[in-house]
């Protein structure tokens, strides 16, 4: 494929299966939270991803071009944006998409029960077309320069702490209708009064159809239906490397853990904190789908 500025560089084929999940990003000198990503989805459920790569020199395209499961295209200029809505709109309509940065870990309530297809499915059934949510800082409970990642493990091992509260939701006439602020990013910025801080919301998981674009980052989407579930997209751009990453409001002296410091423990924390929402229809499907594996032939002779 060569369309604007992306062109092709794997020949894998794409089948024609409406049943994949499907990923899509734009890498740049990723190597050190690539593998460790990719893993984390494809642990969800993930079948394909499809990335944009604008010039990578550390072994991102190495590793990208490795993986079975990725396509990879060689990205031009930088409007990141438009790189992403091009491939949504060549490999995305009729599937579920899910899209999100390299630093980005995307969970849902009960998702350590319930598999992507099956979450996507049970949306599929009341008639829902995107999922919202917040997107969470993470970070370690020591100085920056410590937060070293070993490349291919749990990210969430490396920066386990969140900031708990407090956060705010504001209204829009934009889709998804909402603005999240708050957390880290308004502490570091000196709290509620000191200015608006950065937004928070974003949906990254979407039922594609043709047409359809991200209007600033996946912060806001076209018109669609979205749940009433809400997921969180955990954020980990503070890592030992967070000057790279354009981080210029620490160093690597400073501890981000303090008094709204809050460890990750699991999906029900979420719901419980109020970062994450559910609905009885969704967790009532979690329970059915789990007492009908319980009483399965193979459950019973594990």
């Amino acid at each position: 494929m060569a369309d604007g500025e992306l062109t092709r560089i794997d020949g894998r084929p794409i089948p024609d299966n409406r049943h994949e999940v499907r990923a899509f990003l734009v890498t740049f000198n990723d190597a050190l939270r690539l593998q460790s990503a990719l893993t984390h989805h494809r642990q969800l459920g993930v079948d394909r991803f499809f990335v944009a790569d604008c010039g990578s020199t550390d072994g991102t395209l190495d590793q990208l071009t490795a993986a079975p499961d990725v396509h990879v295209f060689a990205a031009t200029g930088d409007d990141s944006l438009a790189w992403l809505n091009t491939l949504l709109n060549a490999y995305g309509p009729g599937h579920w998409t899910l899209t999100v940065d390299v630093s980005e870990l995307f969970v849902y309530p009960h998702y350590e029960e319930l598999e992507l297809p099956l979450f996507c499915r049970y949306l599929n059934h009341v008639g829902s077309q995107a999922v919202a949510c917040v997107s969470l800082d993470m970070y370690a409970a020591s100085p920056l320069g410590d937060a070293v990642h070993r490349p291919g493990t749990p990210l969430k091992s490396t920066c386990g702490y969140f900031d708990g509260a407090p956060y705010q939701i504001l209204r829009t006439e934009v889709c998804p209708y909402f603005e999240i602020y708050g957390g880290l990013r308004e502490r570091l910025m000196g709290g509620p009064g000191a200015g608006r801080s950065p937004v928070l919301s974003r949906v990254p998981l979407a039922r594609w159809q043709h047409g359809m674009q991200y209007l600033r980052g996946t912060g806001n989407i076209s018109p669609v239906i979205v749940a009433n579930v809400m997921g969180a997209l955990l954020r980990f751009d503070f890592l030992s490397d967070f000057r790279e990453r354009g981080e210029t409001a620490v160093d690597e002296s400073t501890n981000l853990y303090g008094d709204a410091s809050v460890k990750l423990e699991n999906s029900a924390q979420l719901l419980q904190l109020g970062l994450m929402k559910s609905v009885r229809s969704y967790d009532e499907s979690v329970k059915l789908t789990a007492a009908a594996r319980a009483a399965s032939p193979a459950a019973k002779s594990a």
